[in-house]
């Protein structure tokens, strides 16, 4: 709970500062002013381990703020330099749809305020923007940054163009010309076999209905086809589409082919061709060293028995491969598929080779060549910084010993990495390995860099960097409709803790709450507070949640 608490009350000042300790050291004269995260103690003042957290932070950024010496001049052309507005989806300067996502305070220690000069477009904020109506023109709108720190300041001015509203019947235009049916596998207009998947609203806000010519066959939702029973022919059903906005429709026309049910001969004849034997590893019909996966039936339904000209070898389910002694040859087996449907059989055989088994050289030499760590995430063997996997058995039988050249750094097994700690340097270990088999072994050696741990400024910086919102199915930063995935965790550690600057519509977790039909789009900004020790950074993800469809 205290860890919760103290997550929460540093999410509270990362809002108010955009960078937890961006703004926690200035000019001894203006100590009586509060900085936001002084002001986040206030807030986190009933719980212990919330203020002494944010206390160590101003602590460790004024201490960096000191060694680096920077004037007050310096840092605030520093932050008027990197001065940026993040814009959602595929918005810009040039073209702004959206809200945005203004920071409030510089990489360097500065507070930004700013100021719109057409807030009834644009607010002072960046979190509401009125896009003028259809025919009125786009709107140019000036955002001005002041930077200031200490007694020092400066301007930084941004001319943004608010792209005009759509018509109704452009958004009905363009949601038609994109309106596409999605198909099951592999089906197509022209060869339907599966149920539809039928889209009910348009990417712009537009309402669509479908009505089918034939709900017998195709269902008006698309969710139920019944195929022509076999001998009918093909149906063809023509599916219509209303688009609809505000008080513009337009209708779309898509002819399908739905294809009848095969007679059992085709089902088999079908199977027979699409049937296939899958291999194990890199195994192939003449290389055969391991079980095989054998289909017992088809995708159209009929079943499918297998006989093996030699049980002995391989089983008749495959799922049991003799490989022949050393130096006695390869195996030739024949495996026979039987396949089936109501009073319709067809066979089809498959011609295999099943190798001999290896001597123990044999096995030691190919099992050294293919042994290989497996590394986690996007470890590599010049940068560990987590358990690595150690294979104590080769793909041909030998066993794999493993000795770590320094065991307190890596394990002998993989499993516990040690890495120095920030400013210790990286570490290099050779792991040896003796493959055995038999009278027979050999060694291979692999050398490993171990990653010095990160400082809690680059954990910040590299979580910040990484991190991303996970949509559902279909959706994204510009058109939400279902929750989102906000992970409160960084890869490398960090704490993450999210705001959302419109909890009706997205809520702290991510739960969404769209508009109702008619209302428009909500335009809100996920704010990231990533905190490490005693560094923190925000990151702002604008997003778009579409109103929900009218019916």
């Amino acid at each position: 709970m205290k860890r919760k608490i103290l997550l929460c009350t540093m999410a509270a000042s990362l809002m108010m500062t955009g960078s937890a300790y961006a703004n926690t050291e200035h000019p001894t004269k203006h100590a009586g002013k509060k900085t936001g995260l002084e002001n986040a103690i206030e807030r986190g003042k009933k719980n212990d381990n919330a203020r002494e957290a944010i206390q160590r932070a101003m602590e460790r950024k004024q201490g960096k703020h000191e060694e680096n010496g920077w004037t007050e001049e310096q840092r605030v052309s520093k932050d008027v330099k990197q001065l940026e507005i993040t814009f959602g989806g595929t918005d810009s300067e040039d073209h702004v749809t959206q809200a945005i996502a203004l920071p409030a305070v510089g990489a360097y220690g500065s507070t930004i305020t700013w100021e719109s000069n057409s807030p009834s477009i644009i607010s002072d904020d960046g979190k509401t923007v009125n896009r003028p109506s259809a025919g009125q023109g786009d709107a140019i709108v000036t955002l001005t940054a002041t930077v200031r720190y200490g007694e020092a300041s400066d301007t930084r001015t941004f001319t943004l163009t608010v792209k005009q509203q759509h018509s109704e019947s452009h958004i009905v235009a363009a949601d038609k010309a994109q309106l596409a049916i999605t198909f099951g596998g592999t089906d197509t207009a022209s060869s339907v076999t599966q149920p539809l998947s039928l889209p009910l609203s348009g990417p712009n806000g537009s309402a669509i209905s479908w009505v089918s010519g034939n709900t017998s066959v195709i269902s008006n939702d698309g969710k139920t086809v019944n195929r022509p029973t076999s001998g009918q022919g093909d149906a063809v059903v023509t599916l219509t589409a209303t688009i609809s906005y505000g008080s513009v429709s337009d209708t779309k026309t898509f002819s399908l082919t739905v294809k009848p049910l095969l007679t059992d001969a085709q089902r088999v004849a079908a199977d027979k061709a699409q049937l296939a034997i899958t291999f194990g590893g890199t195994d192939t019909a003449s290389s055969i060293t391991q079980p095989l996966t054998l289909p017992f039936s088809g995708p159209n339904g009929s079943s499918i028995t297998w006989i093996s000209g030699n049980a002995n070898v391989i089983s008749n389910d495959g799922k049991t491969v003799q490989r022949p002694a050393a130096g006695s040859g390869d195996a030739s087996v024949v495996m026979t598929a039987i396949l089936t449907y109501g009073s319709s059989s067809e066979v089809k055989a498959f011609s295999l080779t099943v190798k001999q088994q290896l001597t123990d050289a044999q096995r030691v030499v190919a099992d050294k060549e293919a042994l290989a760590i497996g590394y986690r995430g996007t470890d590599t063997a010049s940068g560990v910084t987590q358990a690595i996997t150690l294979p104590t058995t080769g793909i041909n039988g030998s066993s794999v010993v493993w000795i770590s050249g320094y065991p307190s750094v890596i394990s002998s097994d993989g499993q516990t990495i040690h890495r120095p700690a920030a400013g210790q340097g990286d570490v290099t270990v050779v792991l040896n390995a003796v493959i055995t088999a038999g009278n027979y072994t050999e060694t291979k050696s692999f050398t490993l860099t171990v990653k010095q741990q990160l400082t809690d400024a680059q954990r910040v910086a590299a979580d910040k960097s990484a991190l991303a919102i996970t949509f559902a199915t279909y959706d994204s930063a510009s058109g939400v409709t279902s929750n989102l995935a906000l992970p409160e965790k960084g890869p490398n550690g960090s704490n993450v803790v999210w705001i959302s600057s419109n909890t009706t519509v997205i809520s702290n977790s991510g739960v969404v709450t769209r508009p109702a039909a008619g209302s428009g789009d909500a335009g809100v900004i996920m704010t990231a507070g990533i905190t490490s020790g005693g560094y923190a950074e925000t990151k702002a993800f604008v997003l778009t949640v579409k109103q929900l469809p009218s019916y």
